[in-house]
């Protein structure tokens, strides 16, 4: 008696129906969850994004705000410099040092005298531009405590102090490579200078000015200063930083 497939062609088409509709669930399913992992990642994106600008807003805001808030000796020039000399001089030497600096004693003894003299006789104002780039832990951050100090000098005492503290620092100045003077040294030279008191020593022994240190030391990379010392002459670089080439400069500067 032959066979009737009938009813299995219909159960097979029946599952091949369900398999079908399984599969395109599936498929449903899988697009879902691929839509849903997209969807979290690009919010875990945007959050991790915005954290992150936030971070950045915080960091410049805190710098901006540390910036503004910086303690700031007063009677500078430009915000960063010292003045010594008449303001009208028909020239002006910009001096860049660094107190810890051998080549800077090496230029103060061999030109310092000539600069004050030309300034004394009303040919020369000298803008002092400190730096503190030759800072260690072995000299206890001796530049940028030097700075500091010469700030405090002139801030409380004017720059004819600041002369003073100036020329007693490169007279005592330590070895490269030392231990640097000690903040007692430094309270001591100030009040040779002339800069005396509690405010002083306070000043001097708590880096009052330690950020404007930094922000001279940040100007004058700025002005293109690579190495101390550095000389200008009304804008040109000094290249002879001999007595003879300073006064050859200036009378060249004089001339126009």
């Amino acid at each position: 008696m032959p066979t009737d497939h009938r009813p299995l062609s219909g159960r097979a088409a029946a599952q091949q129906r369900i398999a079908a509709r399984r599969a395109a669930e599936s498929a449903a399913r899988q697009a879902a969850e691929r839509r849903h992992r997209q969807l979290v990642g690009a919010v875990v994106t945007a959050v991790l994004l915005v954290v992150a600008v936030v971070v950045v807003v915080a960091v410049q805001s805190s710098r901006t705000s540390t910036a503004a808030d910086a303690a700031t000796p007063a009677g500078t020039t430009g915000g960063y410099a010292f003045a010594v000399g008449q303001a009208d001089a028909p020239v002006t030497v910009q001096l860049y040092e660094d107190y810890q600096c051998p080549n800077c004693k090496a230029f103060e003894d061999a030109a310092g005298s000539t600069l004050e003299q030309l300034v004394a006789a009303g040919t020369v104002r000298v803008e002092y531009h400190g730096m503190a780039f030759l800072d260690t832990s072995g000299n206890d951050r001796y530049s940028t405590r030097a700075l500091n100090a010469a700030a405090v000098v002139a801030s409380t005492a004017g720059t004819d102090a600041l002369e003073r503290f100036h020329d007693l620092l490169y007279a005592n100045q330590p070895a490269e490579g030392g231990s640097g003077l000690t903040d007692e040294q430094l309270v001591s030279y100030a009040q040779q200078a002339g800069a005396t008191g509690a405010t002083v020593s306070r000043q001097i022994t708590d880096l009052t000015y330690g950020d404007w240190v930094a922000g001279a030391t940040e100007q004058a990379s700025k002005d293109g200063v690579t190495g101390t010392p550095t000389v200008f002459v009304d804008g040109e670089r000094l290249g002879d930083l001999s007595a003879a080439g300073v006064t050859a400069a200036v009378t060249a500067a004089q001339a126009g």
